[in-house]
């Protein structure tokens, strides 16, 4: 008969080992993948500044002209100004994608406005261009509008107006007129170079050039939609097909973690039914869990010798330290978890020494 409780006692007791480990696994799982604030929490550690400065000079930069790489600092400055807003609908893409995914929605919808963005990238398109016009205006006057006078002179004496033009000189002769002008456009090229454009100028592109900017940036605007809307009918059918099949997978995961958790308590329940003694139930379970916190805590302290970056060969910096965190985070569950099941364990061995000492005394009383 002891043999039989003995033999019942470790069948059930490796069981519950093998359940623990299975449990370890599925803990860690829904404590990192399927739980959408862990997966906030790793998305607030990026630098979306950084990441996108460096997938920028990788990937963009090397294709745009020189004369257009002052668009790249626009673009980045709209980055940081939008990256406060840019983690907020993440959190809330998020968010919303676990509703669904976790079954607690039918539906998928995930719409996310882009007003206040398209309206930061005009205006920050428009500070870029007017500080990059002071770049150009000198070699334009230099290299465009002195060939042009000169090419034009007597059209373009025409054009100006007399209160704008010195007293008397516009009786000089055309060769003493053109040097004048000449040194004008100089002065103006200086000024501009030394000390950026004037207020006048400033004001002149303000009043002639923003009005056909803003019509030409809000034709392009307009192609740009206002909203993104991910949702049944804007995801591909192949792509909505996966994700319905996932959420079904998640929801079988949901109910065997639960089953689990029944089946390791009906398996303490029998490991005491089999033996109807606490001393020897809390003893035999109290090993099982020592046996399993003391290796998965030891495996833990092995694997936080291990640099994960040096598995990710060419990682963005800016990642880096995402990476890392995660890496920390998920030995860190695996540690407290480990170190809740070897307290655990130890209590109960500690019942089983304490039970035991009770009977004895008990026996030498009687």
């Amino acid at each position: 008969m002891n043999f039989l409780k003995g033999l019942g006692t470790f069948i059930l007791s490796f069981l519950l080992f093998l359940s623990l480990t299975v449990f370890g696994i599925a803990f860690l799982l829904q404590s990192t993948l399927l739980n959408p604030d862990f997966i906030v929490d790793q998305v607030d550690r990026i630098d979306v500044s950084d990441l996108a400065h460096e997938f920028t000079e990788e990937m963009v930069a090397e294709d745009l002209p020189d004369e257009a790489l002052f668009l790249q600092d626009a673009v980045f400055d709209v980055i940081d100004d939008q990256e406060p807003w840019l983690k907020e609908q993440l959190h809330y893409a998020i968010y919303t994608a676990y509703d669904f995914f976790l079954g607690e929605t039918d539906t998928l919808e995930i719409t996310i406005r882009l007003d206040s963005v398209k309206e930061d990238l005009k205006e920050s398109i428009w500070e870029a261009l007017n500080e990059q016009l002071s770049t150009w205006l000198p070699d334009i006057i230099q290299h465009e509008l002195s060939p042009y006078i000169e090419e034009n002179f007597d059209e373009y004496v025409q054009l100006i107006p007399e209160e704008y033009m010195p007293a008397g000189i516009t009786d000089l002769p055309e060769e003493q007129l053109l040097d004048f002008l000449d040194m004008y456009l100089q002065d103006i090229n200086e000024q501009i170079t030394l000390e950026g454009m004037m207020p006048e100028v400033t004001g002149l592109l303000e009043a002639l050039i923003k009005p056909y900017y803003d019509d030409y940036f809000d034709e392009f605007l307009e192609i740009v939609p206002s909203e993104i809307v991910w949702d049944e009918d804007t995801i591909p059918a192949d792509v909505m097909d996966q994700m319905l099949m996932a959420r079904e997978y998640i929801g079988y995961f949901q109910a065997g973690y639960s089953w689990l958790i029944v089946f390791m308590v009906l398996l303490a329940a029998g490991i005491f039914l089999i033996n109807w003694n606490v001393r020897v139930a809390a003893r035999a379970m109290g090993i099982d869990l020592i046996v399993f916190g003391v290796l998965d805590l030891a495996g833990v302290i092995i694997a936080r010798l291990i640099n994960p970056l040096e598995y990710i060969p060419d990682i963005p910096a800016s990642l880096e330290t995402m990476v890392t965190g995660l890496y920390n985070d998920v030995l860190s569950i695996m540690m407290w978890f480990s170190i809740g099941v070897l307290i655990v364990g130890i209590a109960l061995l500690v019942v089983s020494i304490v039970v035991k000492s009770k009977s004895s005394e008990e026996t030498y009383g009687d």
